[in-house]
């Protein structure tokens, strides 16, 4: 006779009930976050890689894009195959918006350099204006970034219905546009603070956190405004819910959660019952 921990281990209890709760996004995040975690690490380092030449970092962000994409739906992939993939299938839009964005980033530079040395001109009204203005440009356009590379890597659309899209996607889901903002620049700001030091975990750190944050943040949006009326029109179910599918047809049916927990009598002999061939498509399957 067995014996477990506590009680008899012979008894069986009632199994896993299915279609349970989905996982609050809060504790979605954190659960994917915990099981790629090492991955994230090896793509910053590919996506750094495909950055060296520069120009390519509109591509290189793309892909990295679709590999944390993959990982929010939670479907399986090689992130290296993933990744180069998405590089070449994205290069043209994704490069036109990373030269965009590295002339962007130039501008925002040569903007702060103006301001700061302008220091005395802060009490004009026409100063405080620009600045302002500049400032809100920046914060628009940092957070339309969350859902143009999605776009690009999940959607078969034109750059300007992309565009348009980021801008009414960054107000439907502000508060994911927000989350995503303050998520991904106190990263930035982190980092920031302890150059030079940090450069040398650039390799590892911080793009791949940065980009899973935003991409988790903002693809639901997408999902919800764009990719499910799609399907919907078309009287189908979005296929990124495969996995929280639980009503699809199975061969054995589960029936945690239902059946009486049974005593196994240990000392009786277990009567075997002769096995059955089932052909399936051609294929013997014992």
């Amino acid at each position: 006779m067995a014996f477990g921990i506590f009680g008899n281990s012979n008894k069986t209890g009632s199994g896993v009930q299915k279609g349970g709760p989905k996982k609050k996004p809060f504790f979605l995040f954190w659960e994917i976050f915990g099981n790629k975690f090492w991955k994230l690490f090896q793509v910053n380092l590919i996506f750094i890689l495909f950055c060296i030449p520069v120009v390519t970092f509109g591509p290189a962000l793309a892909a990295m894009t679709q590999v944390m994409r993959k990982f929010t739906i939670g479907e399986p992939i090689f992130v290296f195959h993933e990744f180069k993939t998405a590089f070449k299938k994205n290069f043209k839009q994704s490069f036109f918006i990373g030269i965009f964005d590295l002339a962007f980033i130039a501008l925002i530079v040569f903007n702060l350099n103006f301001y700061i040395s302008s220091f005395e001109n802060w009490t004009d009204m026409g100063h405080k204006i620009m600045l302002a203005a500049s400032i809100a440009v920046c914060f628009i356009f940092y957070m339309m970034h969350f859902y143009i590379y999605p776009q690009i890597v999940a959607l078969n659309l034109k750059m300007g219905q992309i565009l348009r899209n980021s801008f009414i996607l960054t107000i439907l889901g502000i508060k994911r546009s927000f989350a995503a903002f303050f998520s991904t620049a106190a990263i930035a700001v982190v980092f920031a603070l302890f150059l030079p030091y940090s450069v040398i975990v650039l390799p590892l750190l911080p793009a791949a956190w940065m980009s899973f944050i935003a991409t988790f943040c903002a693809y639901p949006v997408i999902q919800k405004h764009i990719i499910d009326p799609y399907y919907e029109a078309r009287g189908e179910k979005n296929p990124e819910y495969a996995r929280y599918d639980t009503e699809k047809e199975a061969i054995f049916e589960d029936k945690g959660g239902s059946e009486a927990p049974t005593e196994i009598n240990s000392n009786r002999p277990v009567q075997r019952t002769k096995t059955e061939n089932v052909k399936v498509k051609g294929k013997v399957i014992r």
